[in-house]
């Protein structure tokens, strides 16, 4: 499968660089299988840096691989899913280490649900509207290699400026 990573760096090599900001699956080299939401990000974050151009880097991705790698999957937002971007957005995820973790993107358009249920006093009770209010259909994913072992299976395709 081909994963896209949108960025103002080229990556001849992927590597893992510490963010400023806390993101939804934390530190990691983080990709998505929807080009166009790599693209639009790569421009994004040009704009937001006011430096570079945008880089889109595509990658073959072996699913076969997955089998060697400690990964977690989130098929579809759920409070789970919920917890888990919270903790992380937080910075104090205590949970199990993990290779890979793939699930959707915690998006512009699900931000401010995410951040209503980072601060409801009941979670347990907001969990079902902040999952009724985020449109699961319009989510992409993202792919999150969170070591050098995950990102020895990225293979480098091409690398495009867009």
């Amino acid at each position: 499968m081909l994963l896209y990573h949108g960025t103002n760096i080229q990556f001849d090599v992927p590597k893992i660089i510490v963010p400023n900001r806390a993101l939804d699956f934390g530190i990691g080299y983080y990709t998505t299988s929807d080009r166009k939401q790599a693209e639009n990000w790569a421009k994004i974050v040009v704009k937001r840096r006011n430096n570079g151009t945008p880089i889109l880097n595509i990658y073959e991705f072996e699913t076969l691989n997955l089998k060697l790698l400690n990964s977690k999957e989130f098929e579809k937002p759920t409070k789970e899913w919920l917890d888990f971007i919270c903790e992380h957005r937080l910075e104090n995820y205590k949970g199990e280490k993990f290779d890979l973790i793939i699930g959707p993107i915690a998006n512009d358009d699900t931000i401010q649900v995410i951040h209503n249920y980072m601060n409801a006093k009941n979670k347990d009770l907001y969990a079902p509207v902040a999952l009724s209010e985020i449109q699961a259909d319009r989510l992409t994913d993202q792919y999150v290699f969170k070591n050098d072992l995950a990102l020895s299976f990225l293979h480098l395709q091409e690398i495009k400026e867009l």
